[in-house]
């Protein structure tokens, strides 16, 4: 089932196979390009969970590994496995799924909500919500492949600069899992200070890029983790637009498209989450949540023009 977000100047649609956002039409342009699983809800846990297992309150949990050793967004339950119920009040839909405790080798009942609103000012805001019967991990994100050049364009978003106050980024193993180090940015391609071209990470010599298959597929921690809000952009001058994400998470994982099957970098993530695989590393925060207590994060992008 479709529901349709409308302003004067964007129209937004979602679907509730996946809670996904199926179009997001701004400048006469969709937004949005639609490899497997775009622009949908990504949970229990998003990115990849090393060798499948992690432990919680002294027990250990196997998950089903669905890549290689890895379990990988938790094994697409929230966006492949789940049909979401949904209402629509004003410019805001919200949906609304239930995971039972053991899916996918998680603990807990877990009852999660994702609320779209559009506002008059061209920004899309998701509000994630959840509780848990049982103390379990969350870390919920939508996995939106943007191209600012527009759907039907082809061209891929190696034209993009990508800016943030950003201090460190996660480096990966060869797997792709993080190695657990928090790196300084500065003085590399994954400095976003000033702004970066996508260009420049999809030709960089650097190993990290090379392991990322000629880009980014990285988490860039947000400066200052204290401040309540931060903010990135995603800019394309040569059509005149840009977005602003803002969140309340301390990161976000830019991943440039470098596999994408039918052409690589034909569009870009900006995944506002926890830091990925934390549950397995010290010093990356907590995503644990507690039972009866609520999970509460934003991630907003707001389109507009240069």
């Amino acid at each position: 089932m479709e529901f349709i977000l409308e302003n004067e100047n964007m129209r937004v649609v979602i679907d509730t196979n996946g809670a996904t956002i199926k179009e997001i039409i701004f400048d006469g342009d969709n937004m949005i390009c639609r490899p497997p699983y775009s622009a949908s809800v990504i949970g229990r846990i998003a990115g990849r969970i090393s060798h499948g297992k992690f432990s919680l309150n002294g027990t250990e949990y196997s998950l089903p590994k669905n890549e290689n050793d890895n379990q990988l967004h938790g094994n697409h339950e929230f966006d492949r496995q789940a049909e979401w119920d949904a209402s629509m009040f004003g410019d805001t839909v919200a949906l609304k799924y239930h995971s039972p405790d053991g899916a996918n080798g998680f603990p807990g009942d877990l009852d999660v909500g994702v609320l779209y609103t559009l506002t008059k000012d061209n920004e899309l805001r998701i509000n994630y919500v959840a509780t848990s019967s049982k103390d379990t991990i969350l870390n919920i994100t939508n996995h939106a492949y943007f191209n600012l050049n527009g759907e039907t364009a082809n061209e891929t978003v190696e034209n993009h600069v990508l800016k943030a106050n950003i201090s460190k980024f996660v480096p990966l193993n060869d797997d792709l899992t993080p190695t657990g180090d928090l790196l300084d940015v500065k003085g590399t391609v994954f400095d976003l200070n000033d702004g970066r071209c996508i260009k420049d990470a999809v030709e960089s010599k650097d190993s990290q890029c090379i392991i990322a298959k000629n880009g980014f597929d990285h988490a860039f921690i947000f400066e200052n983790t204290e401040e309540v809000v931060h903010e990135a952009e995603l800019i394309c001058k040569e059509k005149n637009r840009i977005i602003t994400m803002k969140t309340d998470y301390p990161c976000f994982v830019c991943y440039s498209g470098n596999q994408m099957k039918e052409r690589p970098h034909m569009g870009i993530c900006l995944e506002a989450q926890h830091l990925p695989d934390a549950i397995n590393h010290d010093g990356f925060g907590s995503v644990v949540l507690e039972a009866g207590k609520m999970y509460n994060n934003f991630v907003s992008y707001k389109f507009g023009n240069l």
